[in-house]
């Protein structure tokens, strides 16, 4: 049930909950095996279709070229996971928040080296010396809102929302100077969601629906803590049981993302297009990017280096990752950017990470 606080786990008012946009183009190939074999891959993540299970997508350019789904979104009624079941992203949400900075700085309304502090009431003394560009990397060195709310006897099944999540990190002492080191925590992206509300007076999810989803025609909203039509359900999985597992935690900015995976895919086209925010948001993204040091050796993975809510790795992917409620995504960008994939499951599965690496070369090689 946590909102674990490292890279590879992986959320005011609160935006509509109707997913905005318009059906997607869909292409797929032909002339090749990639759908079976991606449907392979599928299967062997989700070895029976009588439990919770995954959906995954492939996108290029733009076009979801394969999607499916396997397992059950609801085990109470049966329904199944299909390429329209709406999964949280959980931490995969937090692209869109950095971008929105990012918009924000390419429009003059706001700086990355500007200090926390220009943009709270009554700042506490260390907000002074974290800066925006501290939060959107991880080096701010501030504790995860998470371990702040449960050490105050907030659990996760417990009401609390976006202003008790920030009370309680500005109550706190970081744990490391800003700029030190990388260190994932959740509160740095709460806070961002914070700041682009101060910086446009809007609630953040409005400002992301109107500035992202609906330009590009992406069935997406964020709604932290809220049953979107379509949604599966999550669960927690011990010795072949299932838990549903849910939390009444409504922070955003870290989360809170409610998609398909297709549409997750249709997405990553910006990477590529830069249609949102153009070449100097594209820049953004990746410059700046700090070592994230051995997080991800055990995956294989020997260098690693923090964006803008994304891990550039050294063959110039993309990719992040996604857990929350018993949500679990992987998102990844090919070095091209002209393919993306995404992964996400309503239970842990423990090689979703590298089914999508799997599908990310069978639609590459």
């Amino acid at each position: 049930m946590h909102r674990t606080a490292s890279l590879c786990a992986a959320a005011g008012a609160i935006g509509v909950v109707v997913l905005a946009g318009v059906a997607r183009p869909q292409a797929y190939a032909t002339g090749n095996d990639r759908e079976k074999r991606s449907a392979d891959v599928l299967h062997e993540l989700v070895p029976s279709p009588d439990g919770p299970g995954c959906a995954a997508a492939v996108g290029m350019r733009g076009r979801v070229v394969w999607e499916a789904g396997r397992g059950k979104s609801d085990l109470r009624t049966g329904r199944a996971i299909t390429s329209k079941t709406v999964f949280d992203m959980a931490s995969n949400s937090k692209q869109f928040t950095a971008d929105a900075v990012l918009l924000l700085a390419g429009r003059h309304q706001l700086a990355l080296n500007d200090p926390l502090s220009d943009y709270l009431d009554n700042p506490p003394a260390w907000t002074r010396d974290v800066t925006l560009g501290d939060l959107i990397r991880h080096t701010s060195g501030i504790t995860d809102h998470q371990d702040l709310l449960e050490a105050k006897g907030i659990q996760v099944t417990d009401p609390a929302g976006q202003e008790e999540a920030i009370a309680a990190v500005l109550a706190s002492q970081p744990e490391d100077t800003a700029g030190k080191r990388f260190s994932y925590s959740n509160s740095n992206y709460v806070l961002l969601a914070h700041v682009v509300e101060r910086v446009t007076g809007k609630p953040f999810p409005t400002f992301i629906q109107q500035e992202f989803f609906n330009p590009l025609n992406l069935r997406m909203t964020l709604s932290p803590a809220v049953d979107v039509p379509g949604k599966a359900k999550s669960y927690d999985e011990k010795d072949g049981s299932f838990t549903p597992n849910s939390s009444p935690w409504k922070q955003y900015g870290d989360g809170s993302v409610q998609t398909t995976p297709g549409e997750f895919v249709r997405w990553a086209d910006n990477y590529r297009t830069g249609r949102i925010g153009g070449t100097e948001l594209l820049a953004g993204v990746t410059e700046g990017a700090v070592s994230v040091g051995d997080v991800l050796r055990r995956r294989g993975i020997e260098e690693g280096r923090y964006g803008a809510g994304i891990l550039l790795l050294p063959d110039k992917s993309l990719v992040h990752r996604g857990d929350w409620e018993g949500f679990h995504s992987t998102f990844k960008v090919s070095p091209d950017r002209n393919t993306a994939v995404t992964v996400v499951c309503n239970v842990d599965s423990p090689d979703h990470f590298r089914a999508a690496n799997r599908l990310l070369d069978i639609w590459t090689k």
